[in-house]
């Protein structure tokens, strides 16, 4: 098993990996930043042992962030365009890299057709 990271050295990771994730988005950025920080300051007072299930749940989250969160934006034509980068790939399951909307209609592809 790796080493926990600090509560504060978590703070910085889930700070960056959530940059990355949302760059661009202000809106996202300035929530995703709120929702951290609101998470850090309930934890504040928790015992070793507690706290340190909570760090497990982080060190979780950021890698979720990081691995598994694409941002979509409409483009011209209406449109969602993806921008993946190789950790999104790398990681990818074949066959379940396309989102659809929930009506079945058109979605988008991070691949070919």
């Amino acid at each position: 098993m790796t080493a926990l990271p600090t509560a504060r050295g978590l703070f910085r990771q889930l700070l960056r990996a959530r940059a990355v994730a949302f760059r661009g988005d202000q809106t996202a950025l300035n929530a995703s930043r709120e929702e951290i920080r609101k998470h850090f300051q309930e934890s504040a007072h928790l015992e070793p042992e507690e706290a340190r299930k909570k760090i497990e749940e982080g060190v979780e989250a950021e890698s979720f962030i990081r691995l598994h969160v694409v941002q979509a934006q409409v483009n011209d034509k209406g449109n969602y365009e993806m921008s993946i980068e190789p950790q999104h790939v790398d990681r990818a399951v074949p066959g379940e890299n396309t989102i659809e909307s929930p009506d079945g209609g058109g979605g988008c592809s991070s691949g070919k057709t």
